[in-house]
């Protein structure tokens, strides 16, 4: 974190593991800087590049994510163009690399969204469950904790979560 700005344009990348293979990746631009973490933005029609799908999907709504320091996940609310809470999109990841001009970290398969209204569910545990023979010992122990971590953030609606709204349906994901 330490060496960027706000305003500044970074890369972030997930990457898969083992292999060390790019899974996905978008462009952002640094929206706040805090002590726990870095906050970006990413416009609507950003492109989300899903490398391990062969897709780029240009995003119909503004998203921020969070990054924090030491921490197994990531994430933050999906907004609407009048800056309404759409859903909170969470990763479970190894903590995040913070270097000059990107973010990157390794994707740890489990997700978690919530909608406005805070009502949280889980998503990719089987894919996770797969990748636990590959995993070090820790990551898996870290990454069941993350989920419970993101949960017990929405709950004390930690930044960037924001107070509950009235929830819509789950948005559709690539």
């Amino acid at each position: 974190m330490r060496g960027y700005r706000v305003g500044q344009a970074l890369r972030v990348e997930f990457w898969k593991y083992p292999g060390h293979t790019l899974h996905y990746w978008w462009e952002a631009e640094v929206a706040e800087l805090r002590e726990e973490g870095v906050l970006v933005h990413m416009p609507i029609g950003f492109r989300f590049h899903h490398e391990s799908k062969g897709r780029v999907v240009e995003v119909p709504h503004q998203a921020y994510v969070a990054f924090f320091a030491d921490r197994w996940y990531s994430g933050g609310p999906d907004l609407d163009a009048q800056g309404r809470v759409l859903e909170y999109y969470w990763n479970i990841q190894t903590p995040p690399q913070f270097e000059e001009g990107r973010i990157w970290q390794y994707d740890l398969e489990i997700d978690v969204r919530c909608k406005a209204d805070h009502t949280c569910q889980t998503l990719d545990l089987e894919e996770f469950a797969t990748k636990l023979p590959f995993y070090p010992a820790e990551w898996v122990e870290r990454a069941r904790k993350a989920v419970e971590e993101v949960e017990a953030h929405m709950r004390r609606w930690a930044w960037p979560v924001r107070p509950p709204a009235q929830g819509g349906d789950w948005l559709e994901r690539v």
